[in-house]
Parts: C-alpha cells; sequence; structure tokens
C-alpha cells in the first residue's frame, strides 16, 4: 500500500505593498481677470479726487488717461460749436460733459447736440443726441472704432469725427445692428470729406459749412 504523502504546503507569495494612490493635482489658481469697473465706481472715483488733474475716460469698463488737449484741439472745438449753436435751432450743444452710453462708459465727447435748452436737462444726463463730434488726434483709432459703435448702439443717428491729423471730416450715420451674437450696433454709412468739401448735419440740411472752416 502506497502511504500518502502530504502535500507540501503552499507557499506564500512575496508580499508585495500596494501601489499608492494617484495624487490628485491641486485645482489650478483662477486666471486673473482686470476690475471692470461701472459707471457709478468711476463717478464715485472722481468725487474722491481719485484722477486729481488727470483727464480720464471710461470706456467698456477700462479706465483710460487721455493726454490733454493741444491748441489745435481747442481752436477745432471752439470753430466747430460756435458753428453748431448757430446752424442748429432748438437744440444746445453740451461740450466736453457726461454723456450716457451704458453702464461701463462714460466716453465724455467733445461735442454733444441734444435738443432742448440746458434748463431742460436739469438733473439729467443725456443718453442720446442728434449729434455727437470727437475732434481726433491721437484718439483717431479709438474714436472710429470703439466709440462709434458706443453711440451707434444707443441710436446717435449722426457721429463725425474731426481728423486734425489728415485734415477730413469722418461722417457716421444709419446705426444698425451688427451680426446676431455680437451684441452692438454701428454705422451702415461712412463718408469722407477733404477741406473744400461742405457738410451739413440731418439736423440742419441747409446749414452747410465748409469742412476747412472748422479746421485749425
Amino acid at each position: 500500500m502506497t502511504p500518502v504523502v502530504a502535500p507540501a504546503a503552499l507557499a506564500a507569495p512575496p508580499y508585495r505593498p500596494a501601489a499608492p494612490a494617484p495624487a490628485v493635482p491641486p485645482p489650478a489658481p483662477a486666471a486673473l481677470a482686470p476690475h471692470r469697473w461701472t459707471l457709478d465706481e468711476y463717478r464715485e472715483l472722481d468725487k474722491l479726487d481719485a484722477f486729481r488733474d488727470v483727464k480720464t475716460m471710461l470706456l467698456d469698463g477700462e479706465i483710460y488717461d487721455t493726454p490733454p488737449p493741444g491748441p489745435n484741439h481747442d481752436l477745432c472745438l471752439g470753430l466747430t460749436q460756435d458753428w453748431l449753436q448757430v446752424a442748429i435751432p432748438g437744440h444746445h450743444v453740451r461740450v466736453q460733459m457726461a454723456f450716457s452710453v451704458g453702464t461701463q462708459t462714460d466716453p465724455s465727447p467733445d461735442l454733444v447736440v441734444v435738443t432742448g435748452t440746458r434748463r431742460d436737462w436739469t438733473g439729467k444726463t443725456p443718453a442720446t443726441a442728434g449729434l455727437v463730434v470727437e475732434i481726433a488726434d491721437s484718439s483717431l483709432a479709438a474714436d472710429t472704432t470703439r466709440k462709434a459703435e458706443q453711440y451707434a448702439t444707443v441710436g446717435v443717428p449722426e457721429y463725425w469725427v474731426i481728423d486734425l491729423v489728415n485734415r477730413r471730416l469722418l461722417i457716421f450715420r444709419e446705426p444698425v445692428p451688427l451680426p446676431e451674437g455680437l451684441g452692438a450696433t454701428a454705422y451702415r454709412s461712412h463718408v469722407t470729406l477733404n477741406p473744400d468739401d461742405t457738410a451739413a448735419p440731418l439736423l440742419a440740411p441747409t446749414a452747410a459749412v465748409r469742412v476747412a472752416d472748422l479746421l485749425p
């Protein structure tokens, strides 16, 4: 009879420590974003004298320093104001005053032609106008793009940019919405006039002026 041989004890597998769980990376810090100033915040800063003697402008929530106007700018401003005040009855001309075009913009346009008398606007800031005029030297790019869009969006029917560097008048008319999704409006009609050309605002189509008479 063959003896039964007990099987050899099974050898225990070698000990292998469990692999550590993969480390979870910490969440990425939020990207830095500039603070977008509201119109109310911007005006509060102005009340606190935050800008002191620096002239500023709020555009799409960003505050920009604007260079002090030179003598040619001031002369053009005065010539244009004088002509507009006579040419467009039933309106008054506001010079570098507040003009509401949204909660994050105070463009401080050079000239705004507003219906009625100054006292008609006691305690109120105009939010639209019959004509806005900017006098551009170093500001031409912003005046013809970002500012033009702002004025078109609030329905200003006509916008003039007097280009001092190139001695010309740019006239923007017919505000229309941009393609869906952009959330803005622009001017359909763009006209460029040279010094010997004449211009007449929509508010006074018979009151023509030579462009040269507005230029320094």
